[in-house]
């Protein structure tokens, strides 16, 4: 600072002394402004100055190759000058800070104020000069785009960029935008980017793809970065073209490549973000801002620029210089497609080319009457006016003004619908629509689509078409076309899943009678009968409401009133069967036949209709079925039934077999005979097992009965298999219907037949199973050589259920019978035993009845023994071997005849229970009285019990202390003195206790 101000080296360095010299206070610019310190601080001594420093400052030079005027020069010295000062303290200083308010300070009172130094700093940003650099808090400094890298890794980054193809630039870019297409021109053309490099593939592609993308015009634009890729381009078109695959619309945007100049910028921006990015990540998005720009004004450049459109037509190209001129080309292209196109008519809004609102779009059209998106206030884009004064709110107008496009594409639509009406009776909207997306029309999934295709069909509308969907019908509404339209069109762009199909459904006069007759007949409401198909349907669903098929109704013909000729309503009624089961009438007729002389029949017999619905119920169809059956086989069902006496059941019974799940077969009168023959078989059975089973009146409840019935017999059908003899296919039937609770339809006839034949025989075995028994389990029997007797008693023991039970299995029940009869006997001699010479019926009871422990009348080297014996007694299900070990032990065990002498008794619990306490304790009834009550144990178990010699204890200590105690003394004053030490001499030797008192006491 001291050689800034004493030093002076003139206009070479402008120090202070030069500024001296200069300038006065009366000069437009007085002051000694930042910007004049750049020169003595720079240029003299750059040199020394940091690296980071002269970095920021030598951004000046780069900067003044874009032709900076003084005013815009001051201020990014200025900027660079703070900027370097502000870096060097860390941004500490709020008065170093390059700021918008320190700018605009720091050229305070001179020739720049009002903030134009803040404005010059904008311009720098904008010039990509300077940059703002986001401080926090909303606030930003200036700062410069300092190159401060390493040259060689940014170098080596743009020798990367340079490599990048032209498609990825125009990506980045989105360079492609500079052509975009709005409108119709966006619905119909299917544009794609290329560039020199992917050309080829991307047109091969497309010719590929030619076949999936309909209705619309396959087109490319390309790009080209510089000359050489434009020419290559543009040879790679004439290829293409004298190829003549390619149905594909060129635009050629290459004539406007991006240039070596710009692609040098690009290049250079986008070095330095990818070195920056890490390092100074707002310096690096700054860069990659830069180098977009620079894309940017490419696409400007194209938008601005010419084009070449080549076609296979025009295999030379046409050459557009604007834009706009492009779009009238393409147009033009277009039209030649699709010369009645929606999009060669009137003008339209915008939103016309949209999809957003397709259901509103048909419902103006239908109605005629325009609204919200649909309404324009602009006469030139007015719908009212795109469909013409001669069509809007006129009838026939195709016919009248057949020169319109409106007429043009209705006369294609009638002419459509009449095809198909002739040869289906109905046309599915996708035909229609599919029809209109071809050539010369080209519909496109818009709104406009919808408006005119609710306009064109909205002659179908009027109540005299149906709408279907193959299940259900409706009449044709504003409603359904509404939906059927949008639906299609949305379809068309992106397939709805599970997509049913939607139709307009027209009728004959026949069809229509036919229809009629049906709802009414019926009662199927008329929008559901709607086609002949659908009301077909319908029919069959009420036919299985009702209990029988129709045709029984000809059976009572004679016994209800009609208007109508009996042979009439009878030929009625056959066709409505037909309809049910066309099989009815061979092959002959259809169901478009049948439903045709339905509607014939009935336009003909003004009542016929009036004449069926009185009789088409439930109830007459049970009526016409029981006059059927009176006469069928001469009436053997109603005979089996009146013998059964089900009450008049059979009808529900057969009521049953048509079942409304059944198949459409069902209403064949052959299978309806078939039915009921059935029901006669199941009849029959009913009867002959009523011959052997207690009484039924319905075939469930009799096959019920055989299946209790075999709970019963306690035979193993499997293990008895070859000794049934002539029960065996009847057995063999049961076992089955046993088995799977259910007669099977082909046993039924065989089932009737051997019960027929052996059901006394049944009877007999099933009374005397005994028999049997012996004959199958003779191997086991005979091993314990029981008698008759003793068979019987152990068959009588088998578990019931025994018929269906597999033959190892029932093989082990007999065993385990056996063996659990073999152990019930002897447990019985052994109670038996026990109660004859006890007279009580276990060792416990006789514990009970006593009051005592029946083992303290055991001597001593018999107590475990006796124990066994007496707790084997005491089970209820002891084994064999302890019931044995029991029998010889009571054999052996004389002292068990003395149980019932009372002194025995007594001396044994004296002995054995009260023991020494027997001198206080000398009432042995009321010590087993006071011991029942204070034990919880049964007598039986106070042998050896603790408690009871503690509950003695207290007793005996209670009777002491009442009166032994006296007595004890008493004595002992009779004794002469001599008596008395000898006597307490040996109660010492005998007893520590009260020696150890004495001891004490002394």
């Amino acid at each position: 600072m001291f050689d800034f101000i004493k030093n002076d080296r003139g206009d070479e360095i402008k120090g202070f002394q030069w500024f001296i010299d200069n300038c006065s206070p009366f000069d437009d610019n007085p002051l000694l402004t930042i910007d004049m310190l750049w020169d003595f601080f720079y240029e003299k001594g750059k040199e020394y100055l940091s690296h980071d420093i002269r970095s920021i400052l030598n951004c000046y030079t780069r900067a003044v190759t874009k032709s900076l005027d003084t005013d815009e020069a001051r201020v990014l010295k200025t900027i660079l000058l703070l900027q370097s000062i502000s870096q060097k303290v860390g941004d500490t200083v709020e008065l170093f800070i390059p700021n918008e308010k320190n700018v605009n300070n720091a050229f305070e009172g001179s020739d720049m104020e009002n903030d134009e130094p803040s404005r010059l700093a904008d311009k720098l940003v904008r010039e990509e000069i300077l940059y703002k650099k986001a401080m926090g808090g909303g606030k930003f400094q200036y700062s410069a785009l300092v190159n401060v890298g390493d040259n060689a890794a940014i170098d080596k980054f743009k020798d990367e960029i340079r490599k990048k193809s032209t498609s990825t630039l125009v990506a980045e870019g989105d360079v492609a935008s500079a052509i975009s297409l709005g409108g119709a021109l966006k619905l119909r053309y299917a544009m794609r980017c290329a560039s020199s490099n992917d050309f080829k593939t991307t047109i091969n592609a497309m010719r590929n793809q030619e076949e999936t993308i309909g209705n619309k015009i396959m087109a490319v634009a390309t790009f080209a970065k510089d000359d050489y890729e434009s020419a290559i381009i543009s040879k790679s078109i004439q290829d293409a073209l004298k190829d003549g695959s390619y149905h594909i619309v060129i635009i050629d945007a290459s004539t406007t490549p991006l240039g070596y100049d710009l692609l040098e910028q690009y290049v250079d921006a986008m070095a330095n973000a990818m070195y920056q990015r890490g390092k100074d990540n707002m310096q690096a998005n700054q860069y990659e801002t830069n180098a977009k720009e620079v894309l940017k004004k490419w696409k400007n450049k194209i938008t601005n620029g010419e084009f070449i459109i080549y076609t296979v037509d025009d295999p030379h190209g046409v050459r557009v210089t604007t834009i706009e001129q492009m779009y009238t080309e393409l147009t033009a292209i277009n039209k030649k497609h699709f010369r009645c196109g929606l999009e060669t008519g009137n003008a339209v809004t915008d939103t016309m080319w949209l999809s957003n609102s397709l259901a509103s779009g048909v419902e103006c059209g239908a109605n005629q009457a325009t609204s919200g998106q649909f309404k324009s206030g602009n006469p030139q884009t007015k719908l009212e006016n795109y469909i013409g004064n001669d069509a809007w709110q006129k009838e026939d107008y195709w016919i009248s003004k057949p020169f319109l496009l409106i007429s043009n594409i209705k006369k294609c639509v009638e002419d459509t619908i009449a095809t198909s009406f002739k040869s289906e009776g109905r046309i599915s909207i996708s035909h229609i629509y599919d029809v209109l997306k071809a050539e010369p029309y080209g519909f496109m999934p818009c709104n406009l689509t919808a408006f005119i295709l609710g306009f064109v069909l909205k002659e179908y509308t009027l109540g005299s078409y149906s709408w279907s969907d193959g299940l259900t019908n409706d009449v044709m509404s504003v409603a359904k076309l509404k939906e059927m339209i949008s639906e299609i069109i949305k379809h068309q762009m992106n397939p709805i899943p599970r997509y049913k199909e939607k139709y307009i459904v027209t009728l004959t006069t026949e069809e229509k009678s036919f229809n009629d007759a049906s709802s009414k007949a019926f009662g199927i409401s008329i929008n559901l009968c709607t086609s002949i198909e659908q009301t077909r349907e319908r029919i069959r669903q009420k036919m299985k409401e009702l209990s029988f098929p129709i045709w029984c109704l000809k059976y009572i013909l004679n016994k209800v009133p009609l208007k109508t000729e009996p042979e009439r309503v009878a030929e009625l009624i056959d066709c409505f069967s037909g309809i049910a089961n066309n099989n009815n009438f061979g092959t002959v007729k259809t169901d478009s036949d049948i439903a045709l002389s339905i509607g014939k029949i009935c336009m003909e017999n003004t009542y016929i209709v009036d004449d069926l619905k009185s009789i088409i119920s439930k109830e007459k169809c049970i009526d016409g079925m029981d006059a059927y059956l009176h006469t069928y086989e001469n009436g053997t069902l109603i005979a089996l039934a009146a013998e059964i006496g089900d009450g008049g059941q059979y009808l529900n019974y057969l009521k049953r077999k048509f079942d409304a799940d059944a198949a459409t077969w069902v209403w064949n009168i052959n299978t309806a005979e078939q039915k009921i023959s059935e029901v006669i078989l199941d009849y029959q059975i009913i009867k002959e097992s009523n011959k052997i089973l207690p009484q039924n009146i319905t075939f469930e409840n009799t096959i019920r009965e055989w299946c209790d019935r075999c709970n019963y017999i306690r035979i193993s059908y499997l293990y008895a298999k070859n000794n049934w003899n002539e029960l065996s296919e009847l057995m063999e039937i049961i076992y089955n219907m046993k088995r799977s609770g259910v007669l099977l339809d082909s046993q039924r006839q065989k089932f009737l037949t051997v019960i027929t034949m052996h059901g006394l025989a049944f009877n007999t075995f099933y009374n005397n199973q005994t028999e049997m028994f012996k004959n199958v389990c003779g191997y086991f029997l005979d091993q314990y050589q029981f008698s008759n007797e003793e068979v019987a008693e152990v068959f009588k023991m088998l578990p019931a259920g025994q018929f269906a039970r597999d033959k190892a299995e029932f093989q082990k029940t007999v065993q385990d019978t056996i063996e659990k009869y073999i152990a019930e006997s002897l447990n019985k001699q052994l109670k038996d035993m026990w109660k004859t010479r006890t007279g009580t019926e276990s060792p416990r009871e006789w514990s009970q009845r006593y009051k005592m422990p029946i083992l303290c009348i055991v001597p001593d080297k018999d107590i475990h023994a006796a124990k066994e014996a007496f707790d084997t007694i005491n089970k209820k299900q002891p084994d064999n071997n302890s019931i044995e070990k029991a029998i010889s032990f009571l054999n052996q065990a004389d002292y068990i005849k003395q149980l019932d002498i009372k002194k025995v008794r007594d001396n044994a619990f004296c002995t054995r229970i009260i023991k020494s306490y027997d001198v206080m304790l000398d009432d042995i009834e009321e010590v087993k009285n006071y011991l029942d009550k204070v034990i919880t144990a049964s007598p039986y178990d106070w042998f050896g019990l603790p408690e009871v010699d503690k509950k003695l204890q207290q007793m005996a200590e209670v009777k002491y202390t009442q009166r032994g105690c006296d007595k004890a003394l008493e004595k002992i004053d009779r004794m002469d003195v001599a008596d008395v030490k000898r006597y307490l001499k040996d109660l010492i030797r005998d007893n520590m206790i009260v020696g150890m008192e004495i001891i004490k006491d002394s």
